[in-house]
């Protein structure tokens, strides 16, 4: 195999595949790059640790001899990210299975994987299930991934939904049981049968990392048991999550005693202030609490060991009844009022009582809520 390109073309390519590479050493073969070069394909880039996998290719390039190569993805990555702007030069050594590299006036070299049992991404029976504009897809799973669970006993609350309900709704959950973030798209063509799916958290970061802000069709296939989300000279491949998602319509509340409209500029600034005190040691869990009556809000975060923060913000909107105290982990709420900040000035937060969750949303943006639940405390 021998090619030249361009040094911006082979990162470029590099960067997107090589995080889908074990950096692990028990399977040398799974930390590799493998690198396909023909005259009809062009340039393949090919990386995979059986649980994801990542396939780009690009025409972009000047074939001088064809044939494949493997790589450990990550000094490779490392290596070409790092060489001067100009054309670059790979070369297989055959007798010292090397891999040569030459730019400009220099060159060096690196050691080559055997490449016979480099396995293939299992895309062989791929079905269509849906397509989706990429930004639509980037915005529903940056509005929900990070409600999963990074660790659960259920594996389902580790990753991210996907239930298309019938031809004209997909749903988009995430929750770790403690709260719930929900995104809905209407879609305008095609038939589509229900289903549901659930995808690792890990693969939600690598497509947020891929996917582009634009209207580009993205499509979203099945392979057995794996999701596959395609389109030209770009793959992605990973396995889902087994188990039956929980009926996640039976923790969204039907009604509320409370409405609250409050600035989430305002709200979030608190939030990032409160999350500086160190959690109460009894609780173990950094918490605020508020404390809604008539038209303001008092927030408190109190902790043994360092002190307290009290706020008052004024000039909120309320209706329903007042003079209510209820308490959330911090984290948990200042996660979704990060969301709605950077997209409205004003919060709507439905309150039934203590102990029942709430409910945040934009008026203006019917396609999205999150819901979380308070905890309990001594005061």
């Amino acid at each position: 195999m021998k090619i030249i390109i361009d040094k911006k073309e082979i990162s470029t390519l590099t960067s997107i595949v090589y995080r889908a590479a074990s950096n692990k050493t028990t399977i040398p073969i799974l930390s590799g790059l493998f690198i396909n070069a023909n005259n009809d394909s062009g340039l393949t880039l090919t990386a995979t640790d059986m649980e994801i996998g990542i396939r780009v290719s690009t025409s972009n390039v000047q074939i001088l001899n064809e044939g494949t190569i493997l790589v450990n993805a990550h000094y490779f990555a490392d290596f070409i990210k790092l060489l001067p702007d100009t054309d670059i030069s790979l070369e297989l050594n055959q007798e010292k299975t090397k891999l040569n590299i030459s730019y400009g006036r220099s060159s060096g070299f690196i050691n080559t994987y055997s490449e016979q049992e480099y396995p293939n991404l299992p895309i062989n029976k791929i079905k269509p299930i849906l397509t989706l504009p990429q930004n639509i897809l980037k915005k529903a799973l940056r509005k929900t991934h990070f409600a999963a669970a990074a660790n659960h006993f259920r594996q389902v609350f580790t990753g991210v939904l996907f239930d298309i309900v019938d031809n004209k709704t997909v749903k988009i959950i995430a929750s770790d049981t403690h709260r719930l973030a929900y995104y809905v798209h209407n879609l305008t063509e095609g038939k589509l049968e229900p289903i549901k799916f659930i995808i690792p958290n890990r693969t939600v970061n690598e497509l947020l990392r891929l996917l582009e802000d634009s209207k580009e069709i993205i499509n979203i296939s099945l392979s057995e048991n794996n999701i596959v989300f395609h389109k030209d000279n770009f793959l992605m491949v990973s396995r889902l999550i087994e188990g039956q998602y929980p009926n996640y319509d039976q923790v969204i509340p039907s009604t509320f005693g409370m409405a609250v409209k409050i600035n989430s500029h305002t709200l979030l600034n608190t939030l990032e202030r409160a999350k500086i005190m160190p959690s109460d040691q009894k609780l173990k869990i950094q918490h605020i609490q508020f404390y809604f009556d008539n038209s303001e809000a008092v927030l408190s975060s109190y902790s043994e060991l360092m002190g307290e923060i009290e706020e008052v913000i004024e000039q909120i909107e309320i209706e329903g009844k007042g003079d209510l105290k209820i308490s959330f982990n911090t984290n948990y709420l200042l996660e979704a009022v990060k969301i709605f900040e950077s997209e409205c000035d004003q919060i709507n937060i439905t309150l039934s009582d203590s102990l029942g969750p709430a409910m945040l949303k934009n008026d203006k943006d019917e396609n999205y809520f999150y819901i979380i639940v308070p905890l309990r405390t001594n005061n």
